[in-house]
Order: C-alpha cells, then structure tokens, then sequence
C-alpha cells in the first residue's frame, strides 16, 4: 500500500520559527530590563555656581639698590603695575569642597607688592641739608634719561682693576689735557669706569669725604678715595630765550661745556689758561674752609679768596636744545661741588656787601636745595629758574 510522502521540511520551518520568536521575545525583556537598571536619570544641577576671576599675574618687582646705589643696576623704567582683582570669599564657592580665600590676607599682599613695583626718588641731588628722593648728592640709580647722567672713572686703577700708579700732579695734567682736547672720552677708556650711570638734575653738594662720590655708584668696595672724576651729559632747554653764564666753585674740579664749548672753569684747580672761563667775584663767598688763607700759592691750586668763579655769558634760545657736559673730580680728602647760573636779563637778590643771590642750576620744578647753618655754601636764592631736560 503506498504511504502519504512526509514533508520535513515544513515541520522544521514551524519549529525555527517558535524558536526563533522566543529569543526575540527574551531579547527584548532583557534590554528592557538592562535598560532600567543602567541608564539613570541625571541628577539636578548644583545650586551653587563657581564664579571664577581671572587674574593677571605682575611681573617679579625689581631688586632695590645696595647702600650707595648698585653699580650693576641699569637703568629703572617704572614697570606697568597690573592691578589683580581680589574676590570675597562670599563670591567664590565650589560644591563639596572646603576651599576658602583670606580676602584681607590677600589684599595685604597685592598692597604689599604695588609698593615694591613704585618707583623710588627723582634723582635730584642737592645738599646734604635738603636730600630730594633717594641716593647721595652726586645722583641717584632710580632718575631718568631726561636727567644729567652720569659716570665714575677711577684713575687709579686699569679697567681690569690693576692699579696705574697715578699721582696728584698726574692726575690733574691728565684732565687738563682731557679738557683741551675736547672731553674725548677715549682717554679715559683704560681706567676704571661704573658699569651703571647715576642720574641728577643740580650740582648743590656740600663739604663731604671724597669716599662719598664712588658710594654713590655703589663702587665703595672696588673703589678707594680720590683721584677720581664724573662725567655728566645731557640735551637741555633754557627756560627762556636770553643772556646766561655759569657760576660756580669745586673741589677739585668743576668744568662745564655748552654745545662743546667750555664756559665755566670754577674748580679750586683750574684746567684751562683762559682767564674768561674762571673771572673772579671780588664781593662773594669766600670763607670756604675758613683756614685756608694761607693757601694761596699752592701749586696747581687758585686763589682761596672769592671761591666762586663766573663763566662768559653765552646766548640760548628756548626753542633750541643744547648739549650740556659737567666735570667734577677729587684728588682726596674732602670735596664740595656748587654750580649756580644767572639769567642776565633777570633782577636778582644781593646781600649787604653785594654778594648776588643767584640760583642752583636745577632741571626739576622741585623746590630749591637747602643747607643747614653748619654746611659751609655760597649764597643762594631759594627761586627756582629750572631747566628742562630732553631726550637725546
């Protein structure tokens, strides 16, 4: 008898196909599952919010001199002071932390900081009755460019600190010589020179030690008493358009130059032959050192009698700046430096006996250098007629 033909396959599709939806079906169930148990659903944003400040970093503040002015510190250009900004404490918060800012603490520090970045003084010298600003009264490392500026040559040492052997007579034929040939700074090129310029802006320098001079270049260690000079240079403006000559006295040396010309030779040892460089006051201060009357023929030394000499008179337009060199030096001991100008065309004060009352050549409006009874000065007017400065 002939049996019916099975058909397997169809009995094999029914089965996969069970199969087949009941692992979908357990498939679903499980990412559902999965789904609940892993993703969750985030949490609230925090409540506080951390409010940052930005703040600008300054710069480290420059060092401060040694005692006498640093001899390596170079010119002080006031630095642009970035004021950070200082949060309360009730500004900043972060959620789950203890971090905590002492405003008053930090606020101390940024005062404390702007204090180091001022600059300190204006360079102005002036006797050692009325200081003005920081350093000595041959100038100060904190001036500026629009200053007399200033360099220490000691010769008597090599720029390698080797000592030269100099003496006083060779000294002072060595700064005539450097005087008539026009202050060419070469030849003094192979003695000790400071490494940094001093700045001020008047000559009102007091009866002093000579070790004073090579303190202010901060150069007291390097450096020994006397035998030494400075030489200042800058552009400066009268302060009106007329007639001026130069008054002066130094100890040792006091030459000044205008436009390369010289027009004042009032050192108590003169470095020029021309008798117009170096004319006598005969009704002035003359009591400097009060007993040096004998000391009238001392080689290589003026006349004690009417310390103060005058210059010619020379013609300045204000309009015009010129250049303006001053010479002071020290062969030891003491030394004193006054350097007064005189607008002819001006009216000017005079004592009893007819002494002038002129003013200290001064660039600055800052008041008058003064003394105290116990320095010995000439006579001064305490009217400021100042210069001004320019940039070379």
């Amino acid at each position: 008898m002939h049996q019916p033909r099975s058909k397997p396959w169809r009995e094999k599709l029914l089965r996969s196909g069970y199969l087949l939806g009941a692992v979908l079906f357990h498939l679903i169930l499980f990412l559902m599952v999965a789904t609940l148990v892993i993703w969750k659903a985030p949490p609230p944003p925090p409540t506080d919010i951390f409010h940052g400040v930005a703040v600008k970093t300054s710069p480290p503040p420059p060092q401060p001199p040694s005692s006498g002015a640093a001899a390596n510190n170079p010119e002080f250009e006031p630095q642009t002071v970035v004021v950070p900004v200082v949060t309360p404490p009730s500004m900043i918060t972060t959620a789950n932390s203890n971090f905590t800012i002492d405003a008053a603490k930090v606020l101390n520090q940024t005062l404390s900081h702007l204090s180091d970045q001022t600059a300190q003084g204006t360079g102005l010298s002036s006797g050692g009755g009325g200081a003005t600003g920081t350093g000595s009264a041959f100038g100060s490392s904190n001036g500026t460019s629009t200053q007399l500026t200033g360099y220490f040559y000691d010769l008597k040492q090599t720029s390698d600190r080797q000592p030269t052997g100099m003496t006083q007579d060779q000294w002072r034929k060595m700064m005539a010589k450097y005087v008539a040939q026009g202050w060419d700074d070469s030849m003094l090129a192979p003695y000790y020179k400071s490494k940094a310029p001093i700045y001020t802006g008047a000559y009102a320098i007091s009866t002093r030690l000579s070790e004073e001079a090579p303190k202010a270049f901060g150069l007291e260690k390097e450096v020994q008493p006397g035998l030494w000079v400075i030489h200042y240079h800058a552009r400066v403006q009268a302060p009106q358009s007329g007639e001026y000559r130069f008054i002066g006295f130094g100890d040792d040396l006091l030459e000044v130059r205008i436009n390369g010309a010289l027009v004042l030779d009032g050192g108590w040892i003169s470095l020029s032959s021309k008798a117009d460089l170096r004319q006598p006051l005969q009704k002035v201060w003359s009591h400097f050192y009060g007993n040096a009357e004998g000391a009238d023929h001392v080689p290589g030394m003026g006349p004690t009698n009417g310390l103060l000499k005058m210059g010619p008179t020379f013609h300045l337009e204000i309009a015009d700046p010129v250049d303006m060199d001053v010479l002071i030096g020290d062969q030891g001991g003491e030394c004193a430096f006054f350097l007064l100008v005189e607008n002819v065309g001006n009216t000017y004060e005079t004592l009893p006996d007819g002494t002038p009352k002129l003013p200290f050549f001064q660039i600055s409006t800052a008041p008058a250098p003064t003394f105290s009874d116990k320095e010995e000065h000439p006579p001064y007017s305490t009217t400021v007629e100042p210069w001004q400065a320019v940039e070379n």
